[in-house]
């Protein structure tokens, strides 16, 4: 397509056709569902028309479905501010895989391996703060999150002795806040 002068959106239309240099299939396309097929479809069309640089997109089975595996020049701009554009992603490329067929298998995106590295993040976040709120007795409030980093930091919470998690406010700016279960005393 030939560069045509920006209409306000972003320079959207002087940007060149990403170039997709190819799906690395781990699973033979034989292999994949159908939904698994289409997913990968629409998820390398709907980057084709953002994303600028070539990229690959892998398909891996999981217990539950398919986790889209992107790779990459230009990662960063795949994943956004905090993982919010790989979860639009992730979201949208579900949603549309579940009108084309309405199945058990949940589809996810993950980019550069993002979602890895940020649960080990959220991990050792939640188990500083608990240690925090159990020597201080003091409630600690996490950042807005989605639901599934609130997960994350519920599930390593309710490992810990003497602290509790809750999650707290409406959509999105649910956050999740951990208590002290046991009483400090102040003699």
């Amino acid at each position: 397509r030939d560069s045509v002068a920006s209409r306000g959106l972003g320079d959207v239309y002087k940007r060149q056709p990403v170039l997709c240099t190819g799906r690395d299939r781990n699973l033979a396309d034989d292999q994949l569902s159908d939904k698994a097929k289409y997913a990968m479809d629409f998820l390398e069309s709907v980057i084709s028309q953002f994303h600028k640089g070539s990229y690959t997109l892998t398909p891996v089975k999981t217990e539950t479905g398919y986790v889209i595996k992107i790779s990459g020049d230009d990662a960063g701009a795949l994943i956004g501010r905090k993982g919010e554009t790989m979860e639009a992603l992730s979201y949208l490329t579900s949603l549309a895989a579940n009108r084309f067929e309405d199945s058990d298998e949940k589809i996810s995106v993950d980019v550069a391996d993002y979602r890895q590295k940020r649960e080990k993040d959220l991990v050792a976040m939640a188990k500083k703060m608990a240690a925090k709120v159990a020597k201080s007795g003091r409630s600690y409030s996490f950042e807005p999150m989605n639901p599934y980093e609130r997960r994350i930091i519920h599930a390593t919470v309710s490992e810990i002795n003497g602290v509790k998690s809750e999650s707290k406010g409406e959509g999105s700016q649910r956050r999740v806040v951990i208590y002290s279960t046991t009483p400090v005393s102040y003699t």
